[in-house]
């Protein structure tokens, strides 16, 4: 397929050199020069605008010089004209807002893959004009750096430069997740060995749902204190009471035995306190560390996943929210294992089920000789939840 794309696109470069008019010219913009320019000729583009670009940074309240070129590229589209936009994947959070505001604007906005870094700054627009330098789109940019574009109406550089970027990996998904409510849970919980790896290592894992769970009761009902109805809160965790109760006097006596024995082992691991009746948690945080979406519950997680990879779970989005590239994130497994206070083996296996059931997405490096043991860190992205 590579093939084929690069003998389309040396065909199509050599039908235009053919036709290509020789007064073609050229200058070199600094400063302000480029912005004004720019702004001129996406004013006045008839058919297609394609933009490669390391970062867009647009001022929060609407004004400077980037907000009016991204508003330009929304005249442009609102009066036909096509406009696609490319940006590196690295920079999210810096370009999240024109991000947003492109795409509500039905433009086509992407971000490239984590196999590559796009350090382009360049512009083709109508096929004729091209813009390229060192300027980003940012206020420092146009306003404070020394910078130089290029601009020419060289109808060959500027097809060069579009089938370029049509050819380079994008993701065809939208790069950031919604903002979703749910549960917090304190970064405490993964970092601390006297808390939640405790339970991992003990494979506790009725005991982590029954935690995860208080923590949701507690944060809905803005108390520390919590009074148990054990009937409810034992239905609550997938407890169903036996048709033949054996020692058990009734079904709430059976649903009270469940419940208080995964208190005590909640309390014996030192996350609540509990006495007959009563549970108390720790105060909640401002600073919410770690957010487990209400869809964890909603759709039935607890059930659909093994303990090692729900705890793999939360590591999965603590990582993604500490990361400058959000909900991308790198860290080798070695130093996962030191962080965590984990194997290698159970994180391995964690990992590899959340990527089978659609929850993270992982990027590879492919071996290359002559050491086919020398490889990129794989690259981690988390996904919403998907619906079971």
């Amino acid at each position: 397929m590579k093939t084929i794309k690069n003998t389309l696109l040396t065909l199509t470069i050599s039908l235009v050199i053919i036709f290509l008019p020789l007064n073609a010219s050229a200058e070199v913009l600094f400063g302000k020069e480029y912005q004004e320019a720019l702004h001129k000729h996406l004013t006045h583009a008839k058919k297609s605008i394609t933009i490669a670009m390391y970062f867009i940074i647009l001022e929060p309240k609407g004004e400077g010089p980037i907000n009016q070129l991204v508003n330009d590229l929304i005249d442009a589209k609102n009066r036909g004209v096509s406009v696609k936009v490319l940006l590196e994947n690295s920079k999210l959070k810096a370009s999240r807002l024109a991000y947003k505001k492109l795409k509500e604007n039905n433009i086509a906005v992407y971000f490239d893959t984590p196999k590559q870094l796009l350090h382009i700054k360049g512009i083709a627009i109508d096929d004729k004009y091209l813009f390229l330098g060192s300027a980003n789109w940012s206020r420092a940019a146009m306003e404070d750096n020394n910078e130089a574009s290029y601009l020419t109406d060289s109808m060959l550089d500027a097809i060069i430069f579009r089938k370029h970027v049509e050819n380079t990996p994008f993701q065809d998904k939208d790069a950031f997740l919604p903002l979703t409510k749910g549960v917090s849970i304190s970064q405490d919980f993964l970092l601390s060995s006297k808390s939640g790896r405790r339970l991992l290592k003990s494979q506790a894992t009725k005991q982590l749902d029954l935690y995860l769970l208080l923590l949701k009761m507690q944060q809905k009902e803005k108390k520390d204190t919590i009074t148990v109805n054990y009937d409810s809160l034992a239905k609550d965790m997938g407890y169903t009471a036996p048709k033949n109760l054996g020692k058990y006097r009734n079904k709430h006596h059976y649903f009270y035995e469940r419940i208080h024995r995964l208190l005590i082992r909640l309390r014996k691991y030192g996350l609540i306190k509990y006495k007959k009746g009563v549970i108390t948690l720790k105060p909640l945080k401002n600073e919410l560390s770690i957010i487990i979406p209400f869809e964890y519950w909603q759709y039935g997680y607890p059930d659909y996943l093994s303990m090692r990879a729900k705890y793999i779970y939360l590591i999965c989005v603590y990582e993604a929210t500490r990361s400058t590239r959000y909900p991308f994130w790198f860290r080798s497994q070695k130093d996962m294992a030191k962080l965590y206070g984990i194997s290698d083996t159970t994180i391995s296996l964690g990992l590899l089920e959340l990527e089978e059931k659609g929850i993270i997405e992982i990027t590879r490096d492919r071996p290359t000789p002559p050491n086919f043991s020398d490889r990129k860190a794989n690259v981690y992205k988390i996904v919403p939840l998907p619906q079971l």
